[in-house]
């Protein structure tokens, strides 16, 4: 295998968030059945926010309305997206075409709303996160794109193992 700093950088990039994503899950699913305005007020009072802040009273009153059920999906989804994730950076260390094509789509499918993001708030972590995506997409299509490349997966594997055409005898 060469050496492909771009591949590995997209493999760490979305193992990481991967890892990152599974540990959200499971935080978010220790808070089911648990009193989260009260959390939120004492993480609040311990990070030294003022309790009369506007933000922190909106926050408090959306959560005195959420739900355990609502708690668990949010964990779940998370957890499943970090599904995704590894899925995604696996199939790409294994040199999977569909691994490269699902990292495409699903990357793809963010940066919508990423672009809406910048727009309403352009702060300078969403127009990163907005360029390590695009990155991501032009990469990996380059990648796909390149001339001289190797016919790859299952069409690749299949041509290779095929039986030669029999022959005629004369």
């Amino acid at each position: 295998m060469t050496r492909d700093v771009g591949l590995r950088a997209i493999i760490f990039f979305k193992g990481f968030y991967g890892v990152l994503f599974f540990l959200v899950g499971l935080g978010v699913f220790a808070l089911v059945n648990r009193d989260v305005s009260e959390l939120a007020e004492r993480a609040a009072e311990s990070l030294g926010v003022d309790p009369e802040n506007r933000y922190l009273l909106l926050l408090l009153e959306w959560l005195v309305g959420v739900s355990p059920r609502l708690i668990a999906t949010v964990g779940f989804g998370a957890i499943l997206y970090s599904a995704l994730l590894f899925t995604m950076a696996w199939g790409l260390h294994l040199r999977q075409v569909w691994a490269e094509w699902l990292t495409i789509v699903a990357t793809g499918l963010l940066v919508p709303v990423e672009i809406y993001e910048v727009a309403q708030s352009p702060r300078l972590i969403y127009v990163l996160v907005l360029a390590i995506n695009v990155f991501i997409i032009w990469y990996l299509i380059r990648r796909r794109a390149a001339p001289g490349r190797a016919p790859q997966g299952i069409e690749a594997t299949l041509s290779r193992d095929a039986p030669a055409p029999p022959s005629r005898r004369s």
